[in-house]
């Protein structure tokens, strides 16, 4: 009857591979010589491959998956073909976020510099993408639609918080990776209730409070800030940190709507508040926008940007003239980066920096100087490495696997200021932990980042969201 049952628990169009390692369990069960031919799984629905069926995993510290709420045609092994490993992925290609879709591409490209030079396990790694125009009913949409049709093993680099947000609840009941979602939400660090979740990119609160400590280093106690937030979860996880902030008066704030034709009317009553100090807890178009708006007035305050702005091609070229005029006024842009930034011409020798160019130009025929690209490029390179683990434990990559692999992740990466990338469950649930501030300048007519702090480094000091 426990053989009966446990193929019942698989669609029929996933029988073949998977009928034949229940049938192996099912021999097991009922014959004492199958115990010594090929060996059982024991009451946590281990079978022959490695690959869980039920019961509770841990795979890393405080990190539990529930492999028994998964749903009833759950399959460790989706995903993953003879030839293929497929993920998914939603985010902006039109919209006001537009600029963020070329992500999807670089990734792409990084996928398929890998096919072609050093494959996993034999096969080629597919990427699904569909746009959501940063609307995170949109995101909803995509992401039922790909784990009903396109057989995925999970999602990747999603955009947006409150894209995230929507779609986590699907991914955890649906057992299924959502890794890397490039958001700063500190909600993703929460291994201990969210095993299927991890974020990617540097903290918003760290980030936040880096500009804090940088802000009464400068301006001393009691120093007046005004900030722009998006309307959002990822605008307000800035507000909020900012107001926590000990030592500075945030004097005005105004929230403007991620659909905004533009971003004029609110810096406008921003700038009549004479602030020391400017945040832009914003993205995407509303970078350009802000530092236009902002050398069209007279207010001269220290501005820092979010780093969800740091393409220095996609966000700057067009106001180049404008930032230049802030930088030579004692207003230039500050942002916290954790990566070198493709297009900066003080990289342009560094060899992390090289393989994107190259990546980008031999699979993509573009440069960095084209939009988002490389920004792709560098997270598809975690992903890499996170199913080269995967693909080394028993079973090879699975969602178990991936997901184990994930939480343990161990490597290094030459795009980043930290180059040490871990993570340790609960222990340490954050994969960015390490930015410098460095202010955008025009050098001998180019633009480039301008280091203006040390490295903050803190690997391995994250702890996670949950506890």
């Amino acid at each position: 009857m426990q053989g009966l049952y446990l193929v019942s628990k698989f669609r029929v169009s996933k029988l073949g591979e998977t009928m034949k390692k229940l049938m192996i369990k099912f021999l097991c069960i009922t014959s004492v010589l199958c115990l010594v031919a090929v060996g059982c799984g024991g009451d946590d629905g281990d079978d022959a491959a490695g690959n869980q069926t039920g019961g509770q995993v841990t795979i890393a510290e405080g990190t539990t998956l529930d492999l028994d709420a998964c749903p009833d045609d759950w399959d460790a092994s989706e995903g993953v073909t003879d030839n293929e490993i497929r993920f998914g992925t939603s985010l902006p290609q039109s919209g006001q976020l537009a600029a963020f879709g070329t992500i999807a591409s670089g990734m792409e490209f990084y996928f398929d510099y890998v096919n072609a030079t050093d494959p996993i396990g034999g096969k080629d790694l597919v990427l699904v993408a569909k746009d959501d125009a940063y609307e995170a009913g949109r995101t909803v949409a995509n992401v039922q639609e790909m784990l009903e049709t396109e057989n995925i093993v999970g999602f990747v680099g999603v955009i947006g918080t409150p894209n995230n947000y929507a779609i986590r609840p699907i991914t955890d009941e649906a057992c299924v990776p959502q890794l890397l979602n490039l958001s700063g939400f500190p909600f993703w660090g929460d291994p201990a209730n969210f095993p299927w979740t991890v974020g990617n990119i540097l903290n918003y609160v760290t980030e936040t409070n880096i500009w804090c400590e940088a802000i009464v280093d400068e301006f001393g106690e009691g120093a007046t800030v005004a900030g722009l937030f998006m309307n959002n979860d990822f605008g307000k996880t800035y507000q909020q940190t900012l107001q926590g902030c000990s030592g500075i008066e945030v004097v005005a704030e105004a929230l403007h709507d991620p659909a905004a034709p533009d971003v004029t009317a609110e810096m406008t009553t921003l700038a009549s508040s004479g602030a020391q100090v400017f945040v832009a807890g914003t993205t995407a178009a509303f970078c350009p926008q802000s530092v236009g708006v902002m050398a069209a007035t007279p207010w001269r305050p220290r501005f820092y940007m979010s780093y969800t702005c740091n393409n220095l091609p996609a966000f700057f070229t067009p106001v180049k003239d404008a930032a230049a005029l802030l930088q030579a006024e004692g207003a230039g842009v500050r942002i916290a980066n954790s990566s070198k930034v493709c297009g900066d011409p003080r990289f342009n020798d560094d060899p992390a920096i090289q393989l994107t160019e190259q990546v980008l130009a031999d699979y993509g025929g573009v440069t960095c100087a084209d939009g988002s690209y490389s920004g792709g490029v560098f997270f598809a390179q975690i992903v890499v490495d996170i199913l080269r683990a995967a693909n080394e434990l028993p079973g090879g990559v699975n969602r178990i696997n991936v997901m184990k692999a994930t939480w343990n992740l161990d490597t290094t990466n030459g795009n980043n200021f930290v180059e040490t990338i871990q993570l340790d469950g609960t222990n340490d649930a954050y994969v960015t932990e390490g930015a410098q501030l460095q202010e955008v300048q025009v050098i001998n007519g180019e633009l480039t980042f301008t280091p203006v702090s040390e490295i903050f480094d803190y690997e391995g000091q994250g702890g996670s969201y949950g506890g």
